[in-house]
């Protein structure tokens, strides 16, 4: 049986499994004076553009209007507010801020998870709705099979596949 990977990892438990103790506060005291800029206005057209496809047929390899796979359909939606974004869900991952913690998440921001059959490499791309208050949990617009449709990250599948989260526009 595979290795449990961490339901959620965050950047602080990261930074203290593996950097010295004397580390650990400095860079804990870095990351919250560093916070990731959000544009409000761009976050909530993205999370309404994608909501204008639901139901929208999944289909591998399409970047719509009328069948997407998942980068494509996150690729098509930052399109349409005039951003270029990679195609792939692993070139994605490596675009924009990453945001360590699901609390510091904001409408359109992308999340990723590992996919069916390697759940540590990134494998599924979705767009940020809305974040739980408890900021544990979110809900996201994604294409999957059964079509473009919102999940929740609470969900086994997701929970079990979470990998991080990128804010593409800052500001």
């Amino acid at each position: 049986m595979p290795e449990a990977l961490p339901k959620r990892p965050t950047a602080e438990k990261i930074v203290k499994e593996v950097a010295p103790v004397g580390a650990v506060q400095q860079v804990a005291a870095e990351v919250k004076e560093a916070s990731v800029p959000y544009n409000a206005n761009f976050g909530e057209s993205v999370v309404q553009t994608a909501l204008q496809y639901l139901g929208a047929s999944y289909r591998s390899g399409m970047s719509g209007p009328y069948a997407f796979d998942c980068s494509g359909f996150t690729s098509y939606v930052y399109r349409k507010q005039n951003v270029s974004i990679l195609r792939s869900s692993r070139s994605q991952y490596t675009q924009g801020t990453p945001i360590a913690r699901i609390s510091d998440l904001k409408k359109g921001d992308l999340v990723f998870f590992g996919g069916r059959g390697n759940s540590r490499s990134v494998g599924h791309v979705g767009i940020v709705m809305d974040v739980d208050p408890s900021g544990n949990n979110f809900s996201f617009v994604h294409a999957a099979s059964g079509g473009v449709k919102v999940s929740d990250s609470s969900e086994a599948y997701y929970s079990r596949r979470y990998i991080g989260a990128r804010r593409i526009v800052e500001n």
